[in-house]
């Protein structure tokens, strides 16, 4: 972790990327719950997670480059962890959107439906992971989530 990564009132986001994922949806939790951080530390708390998502998508459209391209369902499967990915971008849009409302008009509403979408960003990201894992592992049975 680095000194970018700290704010005061919100523990410091986890290198790893699952860990930052559950630290995400702990924070998000903490947002319905109406925990009273400082906006500027909220702010640095959603743009850290912007980036390490950014960061997750980059690093792991590698490592599918990096290999041979599979056939059938793992072919199937690939794609739909592609797409996932896609989908990241549009989501960190959001989580951007749900913040900028917080930071024009901050009060208990605004910052409990940026961390409902927190969660709901937080389970996408664990289930994908999920996939990704099983992907990588090369089980036969490892269609993502079932949902192929």
């Amino acid at each position: 972790m680095t000194a970018r990564d700290r704010t005061e009132g919100i523990p410091s986001v986890p290198d790893d990327f699952d860990a930052a994922v559950d630290w995400f949806e702990r924070l998000s939790s903490d947002l319905v719950r109406l925990a009273e951080y400082p906006l500027p530390d909220v702010e640095h708390a959603v743009r850290t997670f912007e980036r390490r998502v950014e960061r997750h998508v980059r690093e792991f459209a590698r490592r599918l480059d990096a290999t041979e391209p599979p056939r059938g369902r793992a072919s199937e499967a690939r794609a739909l962890l592609r797409a996932d990915h896609a989908w990241f971008a549009t989501s960190n849009e959001q989580l951007d959107w749900f913040f900028r409302i917080v930071a024009q008009e901050d009060h208990g509403g605004h910052r409990q439906a940026l961390g409902q979408y927190g969660r709901v960003f937080a389970e996408s990201l664990r289930r994908h992971r999920a996939d990704e894992r099983a992907y990588l592992e090369g089980r036969r049975a490892a269609v993502p989530s079932g949902r192929l």
